[in-house]
């Protein structure tokens, strides 16, 4: 018995030992899209809902929830999860630095982002090298700063009119659609032999909370009508 006991043992001592895994969360982006629905994509590997919480300027780990129902349940790699705003509660907004953490164990949690946008909406009209793009480098620049849009993949040397407007709307004019509406300013950006060109805009220090929509429309004579268009961007300055 005792000579069967210590084989036993040894037996048992011989196995590699077993580590359960560990339960991490990750948080990779928040965006707020054109519409104000907001795309969360994160990764976990526990079963258990996580939770999103405000944080702070320096990420230092505290704060309500900043959603009302449990969302973000799904177990999985690069979960995306759209939702419309009136998931969120007052004070969640672009600019804002949140965390996720496991929904039982507090210790567990992500590193924080902070809320960004996405603001551009419906759909490009195509010209000789397809439809021109609209880029900004930032959809939500901070108030003080310089905004610089980029209008590329147009028609080299041609001209691109960059409509300023405080609204959307889908209305067609010239051949393509029109996304941006009341239009209150304009601007001409010419475009150079790769068939971009670039305007900045400085944001005045006190413009925080203004929103505004832009859309350009690109002299091409492969387009309806002679003219190629964008899709449209909703500029949020913070």
């Amino acid at each position: 018995m005792i000579q069967h006991l210590c084989l036993l043992a040894f037996v048992l001592a011989s196995l590699p030992s077993f580590t359960p895994a560990q339960d991490v969360v990750a948080l990779h982006s928040v965006t707020i899209l054109a519409n104000n629905d907001v795309t969360v994509v994160y990764s976990k590997n526990f079963a258990t809902c996580a939770h999103m919480r405000f944080s702070n300027s320096t990420c230092t780990l505290q704060g309500a929830l900043t959603h009302i129902n449990n969302v973000f349940c799904t177990q999985g790699s690069m979960v995306s999860v759209t939702l419309p705003p009136s998931q969120f509660v007052a004070g969640f907004g672009p600019g804002i630095p949140v965390y996720l953490v496991h929904g039982n164990n507090p210790n567990v949690f992500s590193a924080c982002v902070t809320v960004g946008c996405d603001g551009t909406y419906g759909s490009g009209c195509a010209g000789i090298a397809g439809a021109p793009v609209l880029d900004a480098n930032s959809d939500c620049p901070p108030a003080g700063s310089n905004l610089d849009l980029t209008v590329g993949n147009g028609p080299p040397g041609s001209i691109a009119v960059l409509g300023f407007a405080l609204g959307q709307t889908s209305f067609p004019v010239f051949g393509c659609t029109l996304l941006i509406a009341p239009i209150v300013a304009t601007a001409g950006v010419p475009l150079d032999g790769t068939g971009a060109g670039t305007v900045t805009l400085p944001l005045p220090a006190g413009s925080g909370g203004f929103v505004f929509t832009t859309q350009a429309y690109v002299l091409d004579g492969s387009g309806p009508q002679g003219f190629s268009a964008t899709a449209g961007l909703l500029i949020r300055v913070l």
